[in-house]
């Protein structure tokens, strides 16, 4: 499986799903020059910088798209600007790739105050895609780790139907 990723930080949720499908990533995308650098060194795959720039014809074909696109605007910690926000708002950018590329399958992860602060819209535009849904919220608790921090992850697929 190959998988592509948006939002990429040091590959946690990326290499968290290779070892769970058996997938290697084709490329990556991620703003943060240290990231840059160390995806680069231990992936050896390409790196793009900024997810504004990036389209789909510049970039490899995947089974899987993943990524996390910004919650300071949605977190509760945050200024409460929502899915709109400067930050958060960069999912209009993820949703373009979604669709400039197709994959059949996308793992979006945030915090899980996205759902009352922009989970409908995510929805909607995945809809509006050609994809189904479902999503749920995995404390850290719940795999081992010692805090409590809630994330919501959404699997997607194309909608056969209306694909």
């Amino acid at each position: 499986m190959r998988i592509g990723s948006l939002f990429s930080g040091i590959a946690g949720l990326d290499s968290g799903l290779c070892d769970a499908l058996g997938g290697e990533v084709a490329w990556f995308c991620e703003s943060d020059p240290y990231c840059q650098r160390f995806l680069s060194q231990r992936f050896g795959v390409e790196v793009h910088a900024d997810v504004s720039k990036l389209r789909g014809r510049d970039v490899q074909g995947v089974d899987l798209l993943c990524g996390g696109f910004p919650c300071q605007d949605i977190s509760l910690a945050g200024k409460n600007a929502g899915i709109d926000g400067a930050r958060s708002g960069l999912w209009r950018e993820y949703a373009r790739i979604i669709g400039e590329l197709r994959p059949p399958f996308v793992v979006i992860e945030n915090v899980s105050a996205l759902l009352s602060r922009g989970l409908l819209r995510v929805l909607g535009d995945l809809h509006g895609l050609g994809y189904a849904a479902e999503w749920a919220v995995i404390e850290a608790l719940a795999v081992g780790a010692y805090h409590l921090r809630a994330r919501l992850f959404i699997v997607a697929y194309r909608d056969v139907e209306g694909a």
